[in-house]
């Protein structure tokens, strides 16, 4: 990776400001039409997955609007495009009506319960684009540093398993792309602080233990 060094990062102006009231409001225009979505599915047919998942993201939706302000924020356009598309595009996926298959429902239960963990130990310290807040090392963030996307593997590959399509395979490819994405664009601007460099000493791995 490139050394980097700061200058697109800065103490979050009024444009930043807005930028975040605009992006609150489509991410919780686009969660209720997700929920309405998993909620109805979850009637029809009983799978537990709609309704297992519309919980999930419902958390990540609470969590969202609870955050603390940041102390430096991205101002580049790009990691604003990637962050939001990474954040918004799993309200595109939708439940199918096709039978229940129990190990995708194992699955993503056990995401579902990763992310509440991963989500406990951040607390309010969640963001959308990269962002400098209270660093968290303890919880989840004990075995890997970007615990609440380990989650979201889960979570998702289990949701698919359980509603294949090829329309959700495609919005899932996507979504974990740019999830990686995500990952390399807040560790630039985290490796800034000598506290995080200590914190990647002892935690070595990024997502998967002993992979990456």
């Amino acid at each position: 990776m490139p050394p980097f060094d700061g200058s697109d990062f800065t103490q979050p102006r009024k444009s930043a400001r807005v930028a975040s009231i605009a992006t609150g409001a489509f991410f919780a225009a686009l969660w209720f039409l997700f929920a309405v979505a998993s909620l109805r599915n979850f009637l029809m047919t009983g799978k537990p997955s709609p309704l297992t998942f519309g919980i999930e993201e419902s958390l990540i939706a609470a969590f969202f609007l609870m955050r603390v302000p940041p102390l430096r924020v991205s101002e580049k356009l790009s990691d604003w495009i990637v962050a939001g598309s990474g954040t918004f595009i799993v309200f595109l996926l939708r439940p199918t009506l096709g039978e229940t298959v129990w190990i995708g429902e194992a699955l993503l239960l056990i995401g579902s319960v990763m992310q509440v963990v991963a989500i406990l130990s951040l607390n309010r310290s969640f963001a959308l684009v990269p962002a400098l807040r209270e660093l968290k090392t303890d919880g989840a963030y004990r075995f890997v540093r970007h615990p609440v996307y380990l989650s979201y593997l889960v979570s998702l590959t289990g949701f698919l398993v359980s509603n294949y399509s090829a329309y959700n395979a495609t919005v899932i490819a996507a979504a974990l792309a740019l999830m990686l994405w995500r990952i390399r664009l807040e560790e630039r601007l985290l490796t800034e602080s000598d506290e995080y460099q200590r914190y990647c000493m002892r935690v070595r791995w990024r997502l998967l233990p002993r992979v990456w």
